[in-house]
């Protein structure tokens, strides 16, 4: 087990060192001072870009009361929406896989929710959310190859992270919705050093499990509306990559932002292990702009300014972290709320 755990911890430096470097690499490649002069262009309007950012995080919080209603009946949403900046921030500093932010979410809300409550939201939240996103990469590519503007290059890479996409969210939201406890016998019989661990925690696993399910039992209009919410936002990511290239001196339509925003999303989803997208998301902007006919420094100079509005956050994020957990309080040794 210890082993385990080493070369898991081994594994996730190696990906940020991996991406760092990759990060570094595009940077110094293109010109430390070029990529500065894009990003100092910006001035007031980089508020703004924060203030869509912000309602990025809005629109995630009302999607997870939504999925929530019961049991967050009561909790003011500028907590909840303080729980997903906080969990952004942390994904954006921590080599954890995108899981460290969510980990850090699961422990502060169970100031007002169980653990099995908190932790059976956050499933269903992540899949609503990337079951929002399949539907936005679809709909930005069939608009770019409607209007013609589809670059043959990236016809692969979209095919692909929309597969990959589609696999994950149906595989995920199956997991989840069989109870998890028999999906996980299943594997324990594949699998048999999962055995030991699936029967030591089973009490634990079944009561996930009767959560998990209860809440995708709700009425469909309510999971629609989680979902729509979602959606929304992620079209203020479309009006982020509208409003950038617009400042960098080259304007776009809605339609191709779209699109950018739609392929950047889908190669992010794809590459969700890497912590951070370091150098991926980068890269993934240079790479898509640049099959779209741009200037590779535009497209490095979007994810470079992209990277600094998440930098940004994170360091207002901090402060709301450490807030948040001194005044959660853990559950008392005799709390049964499970």
């Amino acid at each position: 087990m210890a082993g385990r755990k080493r070369d898991r911890r081994a594994l996730r430096i190696v990906f940020v060192l991996f991406g760092l470097a990759l990060f570094a690499y595009l940077v110094a490649d293109m010109g430390v001072g070029t990529i500065l002069a894009q990003v100092s262009r910006f001035g007031w309007w980089f508020a703004v870009i924060c203030l869509l950012n912000a309602a990025w995080f809005l629109f995630q919080a009302l999607a997870w009361r939504t999925i929530q209603r019961e049991h967050l009946r009561g909790v003011p949403l500028a907590r909840l929406f303080n729980l997903k900046f906080i969990s952004d921030a942390l994904n954006t500093l921590l080599p954890s896989a995108n899981l460290g932010g969510e980990a850090a979410r699961l422990h502060l809300s169970q100031s007002f929710l169980t653990r099995k409550q908190a932790l059976a939201g956050i499933l269903v939240d992540k899949t609503v959310e990337y079951g929002a996103g399949i539907p936005f990469m679809a709909l930005g590519f069939l608009a770019a190859w409607a209007g013609g503007y589809f670059p043959r290059p990236l016809a692969l890479p979209a095919i692909l992270c929309l597969a990959v996409s589609l696999a994950g969210v149906l595989i995920f939201a199956a997991f989840q919705m069989k109870g998890m406890h028999p999906v996980l016998a299943a594997l324990a019989r594949i699998a048999p050093p999962l055995r030991r661990a699936i029967v030591e925690r089973e009490r634990q696993i079944r009561r996930l499990g009767l959560q998990l399910v209860r809440l995708y039992r709700v009425p469909r209009k309510r999971t629609l509306a989680a979902w729509s919410w979602h959606f929304l936002a992620r079209l203020t990511g479309v009006l982020e990559t509208y409003l950038i290239m617009r400042v960098l001196g080259w304007p776009v339509g809605l339609g191709h932002a779209l699109f950018i925003t739609a392929m950047v999303a889908g190669i992010n989803t794809v590459f969700f292990l890497m912590p951070g997208q370091w150098g991926i998301a980068e890269g993934s902007h240079l790479f898509i702009l640049h099959s779209m006919g741009y200037p590779p420094l535009i497209g490095l100079s979007m994810g470079v300014i992209k990277r600094v509005r998440k930098l940004a956050f994170a360091a207002a994020g901090m402060p709301l972290y450490f807030h948040a957990s001194r005044r959660s309080a853990p559950p008392a040794a005799g709390d049964s709320r499970g």
